[in-house]
C-alpha cells in the first residue's frame, strides 16, 4: 500500500508542482517554432528605427515608424544586411509588416534582455485571456496601466515574481482583482 502512494506522489506530484509555474516564452521570428506561428509578412514598407523597443526591452526589438505608423516591438533579421525588421500584431499572430530601413542597424546599444525584471511584451493568463504592452500613460489609482487584454480589461501595476506563478493586478468594469499569469511571452 505505501509502496503504491510513494510511487503516486513520486510520478504526479512533480507535475501538480510544475504545472503552476508561469511559462516563460521565447519570441523567434524568424524560426519555425510550435510556440507561436512563423511571421508572415503581409506587406512592405520603407521606414525607420531609431530606437530601441519601448515595448520590449530586448537588445533585437526595436521601434519603428512607417508611414506614420508606429509599430513596437520589430525584430531585425539577425542575418543578411540589418536592414529589415519583422514587426508582429503579436506573438500569437502570424500577420506582420516589414520594414525596409536604408541604413543597417546596430543592436550592440541596446539594453539585453532580462527576464527577471524586463516585463514581457505580451501576457496570457491563467483564464486564456491575452495581454499585450502598451504605453498609454494612463493609470488607475495611481498604478500605471501596463496591458491591455482581450476581454476589455487591463493589467495595472508590477509583474509580481515571488513566486514559481506570476500574479498582476487586472483592473475590469467590477473593480480590481489579482490574476494569474500563465505564460509571460519575451
Amino acid at each position: 500500500m505505501w509502496r503504491e502512494i510513494i510511487l503516486f506522489l513520486t510520478l504526479v506530484w512533480p507535475a501538480i508542482v510544475v504545472a503552476d509555474d508561469t511559462i516563460l516564452q521565447f519570441y523567434r521570428p524568424f524560426t519555425a517554432t510550435t510556440k507561436h506561428p512563423l511571421a508572415v509578412v503581409a506587406g512592405t514598407q520603407s521606414g525607420e528605427c531609431l530606437q530601441q523597443s519601448q515595448r520590449l526591452t530586448r537588445e533585437d526589438a526595436w521601434r519603428c515608424v512607417a508611414k506614420s505608423i508606429v509599430y513596437d516591438p520589430c525584430f531585425v533579421k539577425p542575418f543578411d544586411s540589418h536592414k529589415e525588421v519583422i514587426c508582429p500584431e503579436s506573438p500569437w499572430s502570424a500577420k506582420s509588416v516589414q520594414i525596409n530601413v536604408a541604413s543597417p542597424l546596430d543592436n550592440s546599444h541596446h539594453n539585453i534582455l532580462d527576464m527577471s525584471r524586463t516585463y514581457p511584451w505580451a501576457i496570457e493568463l491563467t483564464n486564456g485571456e491575452k495581454c499585450q504592452a502598451v504605453e498609454s500613460g494612463e493609470s488607475y489609482d495611481g498604478l500605471p496601466l501596463r496591458y491591455r487584454c482581450s476581454g476589455q480589461t487591463a493589467l495595472i501595476g508590477h509583474v509580481q515574481r515571488c513566486a514559481a506563478t506570476w500574479k498582476m493586478l487586472q483592473h475590469n468594469t467590477v473593480g480590481i482583482s489579482t490574476v494569474e499569469i500563465g505564460k509571460a511571452w519575451f
